[in-house]
């Protein structure tokens, strides 16, 4: 009985998790000085300034530090500016994850380095894909917990009960000729 529980549980989960599934194509990473602006894809990303709080290479330290690098966006719209860290070191811009890997070179203390640092951030786009009624009812999702695209509706056929994800439109008129339902 247990083992049928746990089961049910691990379906249940899996069909859930290939509802929809966010995928990020690989993530490139790039070395950008700082005030250099770098295009990728539609976005164009600036290295505005950086705070250093980390603890130089030649000094014995209670805390590490931080870096904490500025960067302007824009993606062909509008200018955004955001602040990546150790702490914090992913942002998300439209479809893109920006992420600060690291931070180059380590402060020393008797050199000022501050026009050699140096920004190794990944980028990678991040595309939502919502597979179809079919394919997330093969995978043991209820009929009326499918996810549809942005644009289209969700209906239950009255013939088998299966889903489909239809544009608004086309939903009243098979309303209207008895072929679907609302989901419940």
């Amino acid at each position: 009985m247990k083992y049928t529980i746990f089961f049910l549980l691990l379906i249940g989960t899996a069909g859930l998790s290939y509802a929809e599934s966010d995928s990020a194509v690989s993530m490139d990473h790039f070395m950008i000085k700082l005030h250099q602006t770098l295009s990728v894809d539609t976005l164009d990303v600036e290295f505005l300034e950086i705070e250093d709080s980390r603890c130089p290479s030649d000094v014995t330290c209670i805390w590490e530090g931080r870096a904490s690098v500025t960067l302007r966006i824009y993606n062909q719209t509008q200018y955004q500016t955001i602040i990546l860290t150790s702490e914090s070191p992913t942002f998300h811009v439209d479809s893109y994850e920006i992420a600060l890997i690291d931070v180059l070179p380590y402060p020393i203390s008797t050199k000022d380095i501050t026009e050699e640092y140096v920004a190794t951030i990944g980028i990678s786009k991040i595309t939502n894909e919502i597979l179809s009624p079919l394919k997330q009812s093969k995978h043991g999702i209820s009929p009326d917990m499918v996810d549809c695209k942005p644009t289209l509706v969700l209906i239950i056929k009255n013939s088998d009960g299966s889903p489909a994800c239809v544009k608004p439109e086309t939903k009243t008129q098979l309303f209207e000729r008895g072929w679907a339902t609302d989901p419940l």
